[in-house]
């Protein structure tokens, strides 16, 4: 973006004096939040590989939350599945304060902040909460509202009561980003993503609520990348929303092998 200023002199002339100003682009996607920690988004961008060594006969089952943003997804072998939804949110953003944003579904997505560094990043319509520490993103501007676990502390509980007392509701869903919290049933097929129920009275239920899922996940072939789509949307030039891409991968392979799954953030459109 180019600004132009006009600077009289005294002779009645004038000077024209060109301002650069080069705006960065917003970070494409938060990479594995429940395998990362919220300082490793402040160098920006990056490539995050899961890897997992199985023996012949060994059978594997691994779950994860490997992104939230646009990302592709490239695996070295079969057993690998992905899927999209719009259990949680989170954003990255140029300016910091509480906001509230409306997806193309109709989904809103409020942003609450309860200290200079931590907010609340709630979806609407389904009243499931991310815990978020708020990090710039290097030196781009941008900050990413990357989701930590939480032990319930009186700040989060403060935040959590206070937001429901403010809009009306008896309880909230918290995903806590671990590895217990997201399930694959190798039997029934069924992939389940928990949270733990928080009421207005602050009372805490671990993995009081669930939602579940056995129809939607997509097989990732050997070496084809693919980019999953409706987990990028762009509010406005300050602010991206994030939606979650959710991974399996199961296999009792015929030989002993290392399968990994590159996670890599893609250039924004």
């Amino acid at each position: 973006m180019t600004l132009l200023f006009a600077l009289a002199v005294a002779v009645g002339a004038s000077v024209i004096m060109v301002v650069q100003v080069t705006v960065l682009p917003p970070p494409a996607a938060i990479v594995a939040p429940v395998d990362t920690t919220p300082s490793d988004v402040t160098s920006g961008t990056y490539t995050v590989t899961f890897s997992i060594p199985l023996y012949y006969g060994q059978t594997a089952l691994h779950t994860n939350l490997a992104a939230l943003g646009l990302v592709s997804l490239q695996a070295n072998t079969t057993g690998w599945y992905y899927q999209v939804n719009d259990w949680v949110y989170t954003v990255v953003r140029r300016q910091t304060g509480d906001a509230v944003f409306t997806l193309p579904s109709g989904v809103q997505v409020e942003v609450y902040h309860y200290n200079s560094t931590h907010a609340l990043v709630v979806n609407r319509q389904r009243n499931t909460v991310l815990i978020t520490k708020v990090v710039s993103v290097g030196t781009t501007g941008w900050h990413a509202y990357h989701p930590v676990p939480t032990s319930y502390d009186t700040a989060t509980i403060n935040a959590l009561t206070s937001y429901m007392a403010s809009r009306g509701l008896i309880d909230v869903y918290v995903f806590q980003p671990q590895h217990d919290y997201i399930v694959f049933d190798r039997t029934t097929k069924v992939f389940t993503v928990y949270f733990d129920t928080v009421t207005s009275s602050g009372a805490v239920t671990a993995k009081g609520m669930s939602l579940t899922n056995a129809t939607s996940f997509v097989a990732l072939d050997a070496g084809v990348s693919v980019i999953p789509d409706d987990t990028y949307y762009i509010s406005d030039v300050n602010n991206v929303v994030l939606g979650p891409v959710w991974v399996i991968f199961t296999l009792k392979p015929s030989a002993s092998i290392n399968s990994a799954l590159t996670v890599t953030p893609q250039t924004p459109p």
